[in-house]
């Protein structure tokens, strides 16, 4: 393939993340929105059409009649996984309810989730702004992918529910047999929660990887 010039690059990569959050192209006016974002603005549609057909010519996309007509070469809807989010976990104290109620779907790259049985879950809160999963940290408003399969060891990051509620933590065990669920934050108020076999507990699964919306 040729060469991207430094605006036909951002067009592209506005088509792509579009593609990827909304699983279906962008339309030319929702493409300007996308650009935008990115810092190219540009108030005539018709420079659209012109990088459009740039990127056609240079083998990135290809497109067909209708108003989302730009599929990406090489790449097709095969390439992701619809990941559902069964809505927010407290990065604090177990705040907020765990059910299994799916409130959407996540596109994300087979490439992030591999072959592994996910659900994603927002966070909520500080607790765990310093804790890192593939060198990122886990802040509010982030979405965290859970692996429910995965056995979990000494400093794995968890999603665990306590009587109903779930919260994210570094997974410890004390003594042996009993657990410490400890935060990773700026804020010093955050304290550790202390759980035995007892206790009514379920460690939903590991945190693999988080997603930032910005």
């Amino acid at each position: 393939m040729q060469m991207l010039t430094p605006k036909q690059k951002i067009v592209l990569q506005a088509i792509k993340q579009y593609l990827m959050e909304k699983g279906q192209s962008p339309t030319v006016r929702e493409l300007r929105q996308e650009t935008t974002k990115l810092g190219l603005s540009l108030k005539s549609l018709r420079s659209f059409f012109i990088y459009l057909n740039a990127l056609e010519k240079k083998g990135y996309i290809q497109r067909t009649a209708g108003e989302r007509g730009i599929t990406l070469r090489g790449i097709t809807r095969n390439n992701f996984v619809d990941v559902p989010v069964l809505g927010m976990a407290n990065a604090g104290t177990a705040l907020m309810f765990a059910d299994e109620y799916v409130e959407g779907f996540l596109k994300v790259s087979k490439r992030i989730v591999r072959d592994l049985e996910v659900f994603a879950v927002q966070v909520s809160g500080t607790s765990m702004n310093l804790a890192t999963v593939n060198s990122k940290n886990i802040e509010d408003g982030d979405f965290i992918l859970v692996d429910k399969n995965a056995e979990c060891s000494n400093g794995d990051k968890v999603l665990v529910v306590i009587d109903g509620l779930a919260t994210v933590k570094t997974f410890r065990t004390v003594d042996g047999h009993n657990i410490a669920l400890t935060p990773e934050s700026s804020d010093p108020h955050h304290k550790p929660i202390f759980l035995t076999d007892e206790d009514n507990f379920v460690i939903n699964g590991k945190v693999i990887d988080v997603l930032k919306l910005g």
